[in-house]
């Protein structure tokens, strides 16, 4: 067992009997400790990406399996076929992009590959690549999606990634919570455009379903829970918080007029000097 130390201050009056604790000087196990620790957090680290992806790979999936569904019957249709191609193909390399960042992470590489910072995109297209997706799903359920969008809308401070990802997990949840008959509804605004250090972007995303009591709006954003009766939860809304808050935005979920829940996300506004991502 190791010696521990204990001493007196001097300065300290001795009726007061004040002692510090510190652990021997010679304590060999001290390196091994902080190693161990800092494996351990890696570890968790891991583990927590790790679900992180296979739940993206799960929808990125979902866009594969609706093109093999719908070629037999629209295989010939150009319209559909080359446009919805792209799209898929986008997702399977978002998807590679994902397990990229999970191996560097493995490896123990500390670069963050999904990092915000510097990234820009147009919000636009990732809003209405993600309503592609998920149309056919919506179909089969009866539930009309339903998008207004504001004519020309700046770039988001936030990857096209990232921004594809929360609005594929918002919508993904929105169509579980929505009964046949219902409808999901996409809105995008730029607001407080006179400052353009303050300018955001306001995305809402409104379904029909039983929406979520004020009580547990919070504990949705927490990973794993839900708070069943086809209320959203799970994985899904905490992968969406994390990101949205890394690219310095907000997310807050209410009640939509009418009956149903709104979810809605603000992001910055991208800087003017930020240079448009490769293509």
């Amino acid at each position: 067992m190791e010696r521990e130390v204990w001493e007196t201050p001097a300065s300290a009056p001795a009726r007061r009997g004040a002692r510090r604790r510190r652990p021997a000087a010679s304590d060999p196990s001290s390196p091994r400790i902080d190693t161990e620790l800092q494996r351990l957090d890696r570890l968790a680290g891991v583990g927590r990406l790790a679900a992180e992806t296979a739940h993206e790979v799960r929808n990125a999936l979902t866009a594969v399996k609706t093109l093999l569904q719908l070629l037999p019957t629209r295989g010939d249709d150009p319209e559909f076929c080359g446009p919805f191609r792209a799209l898929v193909s986008e997702e399977v390399d978002r998807t590679e992009r994902l397990l990229d960042a999970l191996l560097e992470q493995a490896r123990g590489d500390t670069t963050d590959a999904s990092a915000q910072t510097g990234r820009r995109c147009d919000p636009a297209a990732a809003l209405l690549a993600v309503v592609q997706l998920v149309a056919q799903q919506a179909s089969e359920r009866g539930v009309h999606v339903v998008t207004d969008l504001e004519p020309e809308l700046p770039a988001a401070a936030m990857s096209g990634d990232a921004l594809r990802q929360v609005l594929l997990n918002l919508a993904l949840n929105a169509l579980e919570a929505s009964a046949t008959g219902g409808d999901v509804r996409f809105v995008a605004r730029w607001l407080d455009r006179a400052g353009e250090a303050g300018s955001v972007l306001d995305i809402t995303i409104e379904d029909r379903g039983p929406g979520v009591p004020e009580a547990l709006r919070a504990r949705v954003f927490e990973p794993w829970f839900s708070a069943g009766d086809g209320r959203p939860g799970g994985l899904g809304l905490a992968i969406a918080r994390d990101l949205v808050e890394a690219a310095h935005g907000s997310i807050a979920i209410d009640d939509r007029p009418g009956g149903g829940a709104r979810i809605q996300i603000r992001i910055p506004v991208a800087p003017a000097g930020i240079p448009p991502p490769p293509t």
